[in-house]
């Protein structure tokens, strides 16, 4: 439990979209990876919002705008995050396909892996391919799928793809929150 919940206070999520502005992220043949981000983004703090009252959502950008990575880390610390998860979209040479998300290598054992491992189990219940939990040097960063990949690009930019994306990453954080007071 965090000092925080102990006090009744509430939780504090922050989504992130990763890239914006000038930043653009990778490119399909048809998108660029920080719009795809964003509306992901955008339905997963709504869905959050509305079936978890107690949790206070902040989205780092909640428009297309530039965000440092400084200043992204500097929101969560400002707002005493109890979790921050990074939306993205991958890219690779060749054939690639379904979702992987990353945690930081000291956070083996921690609660961020417990709401990646949830992250990468919602993505398989939904019809993804999980590439698994990785570490690299993040908080939970997310990458819903490769943009690079015609079939996957298409998916990611569709309502019905952006849609059972947000609720699986809604759905690993509800059922995080639920053992996580």
């Amino acid at each position: 439990r965090s000092s925080r919940s102990l006090r009744g206070e509430r939780f504090v999520l922050v989504v992130d979209a990763g890239h914006g502005g000038n930043d653009q992220g990778a490119s399909g043949r048809r998108s660029l990876e920080k719009e795809v981000n964003l509306k992901v983004a955008r339905r997963v703090c709504k869905l959050i919002r509305k079936q978890c009252r107690d949790v206070e959502v902040i989205q780092t950008r909640p428009d297309d705008e530039f965000i440092s990575l400084n200043d992204r880390a500097g929101m969560a610390n400002f707002y005493r995050a109890d979790l921050f998860i990074s939306i993205h979209s991958n890219s690779a040479r060749g054939w690639a396909e379904g979702t992987e998300t990353f945690i930081h290598p000291s956070a083996r054992g921690s609660r961020s892996e417990r709401m990646a491992r949830l992250i990468e189990q919602e993505y398989v219940k939904a019809g993804r391919e999980s590439r698994g939990v990785k570490t690299a040097n993040f908080a939970v960063l997310t990458e819903i799928g490769f943009i690079s990949n015609r079939s996957e690009e298409r998916f990611m930019n569709s309502r019905k793809g952006q849609k059972r994306l947000a609720r699986s990453i809604s759905n690993a954080f509800i059922r995080y929150r639920r053992s996580v007071p």
